[in-house]
C-alpha cells in the first residue's frame, strides 16, 4: 500500500518538500480591513476615486502579504516566503531551539500565535505555520537536537 502524503507535499527535483502555509489571525486582519474599510468610505465621502483606489491598492497588498506567506521544509533547508518571490532560507542543521511565542514584532508571520526559530549563534526570525505541531515534529525528525519550548496547553 503507498504512503499517504500530505496535500502540500511536492516533489521538487530530486528532494521532496512540504509547504506549510501560515495561520492568518483574526487579530491582525480585522483591524487591517477596518483601517482601510474606514479610508475607503472617508474617500467615497469625499468623492475621490483616486483615494479610493489607492486604498483598494493598499490594502490589496497587505492582503496579499497575509496569504502569501508559507514555510518550505526539505531535507535540508527551511525557507520562508512572503509576497510569492521574498524569500529566507535556513538550514535546518543550524537551527538550535524553536520557542513557542506571542511577540507582535514585525515578522513572516499572519498570526499572533507563532514561533521563533532560532539558528545560527544569534539569529532568530518569527513565524506562524498553521499545524505548528506538525511543523515542528517535521524539523526534529530532521534534526531531533533541535530543542522545543512549548507553553504548557501545546505539550503532549
Amino acid at each position: 500500500m503507498e504512503e499517504e502524503k500530505p496535500h502540500n507535499f511536492r516533489q521538487n527535483g530530486t528532494s521532496n518538500s512540504v509547504v506549510y502555509p501560515s495561520k492568518v489571525g483574526l487579530e491582525l486582519l480585522i483591524p487591517v480591513l477596518l483601517i482601510f474599510g474606514i479610508g475607503i468610505v472617508i474617500s467615497f465621502g469625499k468623492s475621490s476615486l483616486v483615494g479610493v483606489i489607492v486604498q483598494f491598492a493598499i490594502m490589496f497588498a497587505f492582503m496579499a502579504l497575509f496569504f502569501s506567506v508559507s514555510y518550505e521544509v526539505t531535507a535540508e533547508v527551511l525557507t520562508v516566503t512572503m509576497f510569492f518571490f521574498i524569500k529566507k532560507s535556513i538550514r535546518i542543521k543550524d537551527i538550535t531551539r524553536i520557542v513557542e511565542s506571542n511577540n507582535p514584532l514585525s515578522s513572516p508571520a499572519a498570526s499572533l500565535d507563532r514561533l521563533e526559530v532560532y539558528y545560527g549563534k544569534y539569529s532568530s526570525t518569527v513565524i506562524s505555520p498553521k499545524d505548528k505541531m506538525k511543523f515542528i515534529e517535521h524539523l526534529k525528525r530532521l534534526s531531533p537536537s533541535i530543542q522545543v519550548e512549548l507553553k504548557k496547553k501545546n505539550r503532549k
